[in-house]
């Protein structure tokens, strides 16, 4: 089954206007911090002691959120401000990440395993250390590949390279340990629209 959620980060904003421009309000309730993007927590934010804003959600609902209106709703966000948007859908293993300044996309990284283990669709003004991010995922990948007997089981490091480029950045990375302080002011989220308009 696996693990499905996505998420955006915001620089240069507070929580409240994230979520006015996503149309979105906290519910007060604070839900727990390993339960995000999880049925139980469909719709959360917070912001990460990097000081960006997040909001964290099951499945694909994010990308709904954020770009699946039109105009999509990050050109509500200051121009100023940096969006990393990221998907994790660990049953087809698909990971996505992206930037978007100014309401426009800056890069994009896409893994989709069902295209291949070593897929990886990567453009625009992609950071620094994505590369190495990708060449030490290809060279781990190319040799279990070597490696591998028959009717073993292999695991896709090539997945985790569009998460560990946007966790760079931004200061999360899911699948990892949650630290105490990571997340102030965590709340459950609902849509301030009815039915939401995403």
């Amino acid at each position: 089954m696996g693990f499905n959620m996505s998420w955006i980060v915001v620089d240069g904003i507070d929580q409240n206007a994230l979520y006015d421009a996503l149309d979105l309000a906290p519910t007060g309730e604070t839900p727990d911090r390993y339960d995000l993007g999880t049925s139980r927590v469909p719709l959360a934010g917070a912001t990460l002691k990097s000081g960006w804003c997040a909001v964290f959600a099951n499945g694909t609902l994010v990308m709904d959120v954020t770009t699946g209106t039109n105009p999509p709703r990050l050109m509500r966000l200051p121009a100023k401000s940096r969006s990393i948007t990221c998907v994790v859908l660990e049953g087809p293993m698909v990971s996505y990440a992206s930037l978007w300044q100014g309401g426009r996309h800056t890069w994009e990284i896409q893994h989709n395993r069902s295209y291949g283990v070593r897929h990886l669709e990567a453009s625009g003004d992609l950071p620094p250390k994505f590369a190495g991010f990708r060449d030490v995922a290809m060279d781990k990948q190319r040799s279990q590949e070597e490696s591998r007997g028959p009717g073993e089981w292999s695991v896709d490091y090539v997945f985790d390279v569009p998460l560990d480029t946007a966790a760079m950045i931004t200061g999360y990375r899911y699948g990892r340990v949650v630290e105490d302080d990571l997340f102030r002011n965590l709340r459950t989220l609902l849509p301030t629209s009815q039915p939401p308009k995403w």
